[in-house]
């Protein structure tokens, strides 16, 4: 289980990232370290890209001209994905631990639940019973009737809608 802690760490990683070119088949190292750090850092390109001592346009160009690079980043970005999504689900399931307050001192700690999360993540394991619905009808549920009226008219005659 990822703890608060944990996942301030995660977002955050150290300069200089090691990475193992063996996990991402082809990679360059430092395309290694910036692809490593990018699942770490949940999918943050900024934050891999100092994480791997790396300017973003080198990302950039690395996936404008390298088709395995293309690949292996497509990759990355489905497991930060992924780490995000556990992260959701623990914040919906298990909640955070806050700190309550009383004349500025903490005197205890409340789990705080996050309601929309649950709700995005109903929403996506379960759309036909949780998306929203929305259905648009005429008088007594029957269908919309409208009624358009074309009246031609002469530029040289005044002539009155009826």
């Amino acid at each position: 289980m990822i703890e608060e802690e944990d996942l301030e760490e995660q977002q955050q990683p150290e300069e200089g990232l090691p990475a193992d070119p063996t996990i991402w088949p082809g990679a360059q190292a430092k395309q290694a370290a910036f692809l490593t750090a990018l699942v770490i850092c949940g999918g943050n390109k900024v934050k891999a890209a100092r994480a791997a001592r790396i300017s973003r346009t080198l990302h950039y160009r690395w996936h404008r001209d390298d088709a395995n690079y293309r690949g292996l980043f497509a990759d990355a970005e489905l497991q930060a994905a992924e780490i995000l999504e556990d992260e959701a689900r623990r914040r919906a399931h298990k909640g955070l631990r806050e700190p309550v307050f009383w004349q500025g001192e903490i005197c205890g700690y409340k789990q705080v639940y996050s309601d929309s999360l649950m709700q995005f993540l109903l929403r996506g394991a379960k759309p036909e019973k949780y998306r929203e619905r929305h259905t648009v009808t005429g008088k007594d549920g029957g269908p919309i009737e409208g009624k358009i009226e074309i009246v031609f008219v002469s530029p040289n005659r005044d002539v009155a809608p009826s």
